[in-house]
């Protein structure tokens, strides 16, 4: 992808509206051409003014960039260029907000895992490959049906009704009827060790580790009033996406590991 042209992309309307009020006022007086000119000029400027930055945007962190809205990535825009803050910065504290994103999704999804399917915990000695994968394309079914929800209630202006703190409470693995891990099971046969959950993460993972560098520039972006909650918003939905990647690759290796062993 050319980062400067997906960039230029997010103001591609504001531009094209503007050079075509000015195709149309070439007719009228000069005030009203110079009007559009000047319209013109800083829609033109708006697109410019992102070049540093552009240049230091790399893959997941244009990603996150292009799902801000507008103002906040005029925001980010204006204080590089202003020197309060490098394109680095902008970059390292969007990949950092992204692995946190992942952390979330990693964490509530595990649990999510273990409300909804206590029953292999139970039983988790005889648990067959074709359980574990059916009950994780649930899981994940059900993740990406409530972050569908979110967007919705967001885009309709609902971020703190009580239909979406609902959401964030079932995305957290506390949806009603669940039932926790280990319910009715106080008194029952100690917990078997074997594994039957694919959200096991490998705690060296750099796809969910800030780095220091990250860590710092998030710091600094947040000293320059910049969000960084409206930074984790943004990067739910990419974080659940690339979680449930990650899921899928451990439900197949477990998979294969239970059919070799005959489960």
């Amino acid at each position: 992808m050319d980062v400067q042209s997906a960039l230029t992309g997010a103001y591609s309307t504001s531009s094209a509206s503007s050079s075509k009020g000015t195709t149309q006022l070439r007719t009228a007086d000069n005030n009203q051409i110079g009007g559009a000119a000047t319209s013109t000029a800083e829609s033109t400027k708006d697109t410019l003014s992102l070049s540093t930055l552009a240049a230091s945007l790399k893959g997941p962190s244009l990603d996150l960039f292009n799902k801000l809205k507008q103002n906040e990535r005029a925001l980010l825009g204006d204080l590089v260029d202003s020197g309060k803050v490098t394109g680095d910065d902008v970059n390292n504290a969007l990949m950092g907000s992204l692995k946190q994103a992942r952390r979330s999704s990693f964490a509530t999804g595990s649990m999510m895992f273990e409300t909804q399917n206590s029953n292999l915990f139970a039983r988790a000695d005889s648990v067959t490959a074709d359980e574990m994968l059916k009950a994780t394309d649930n899981t994940l079914a059900r993740r990406k049906e409530l972050v569908s929800r979110l967007g919705e209630l967001e885009k309709n202006g609902q971020g703190g009704s009580d239909d979406y703190s609902a959401v964030l409470r079932a995305l957290s693995g506390m949806e009603p009827g669940a039932d926790p891990r280990g319910s009715g099971r106080v008194n029952g046969p100690p917990r078997s060790t074997r594994i039957v959950s694919p959200y096991t993460m490998n705690l060296g993972d750099q796809r969910f580790q800030q780095s220091g560098a990250e860590e710092a520039a998030s710091n600094k972006l947040k000293e320059a009033g910049v969000s960084l909650s409206a930074l984790s918003d943004a990067a739910r939905g990419i974080a659940e996406d690339d979680v449930a990647g990650i899921v899928k690759e451990e439900a197949s290796r477990m998979a294969n590991a239970m059919g070799r062993n005959g489960g």
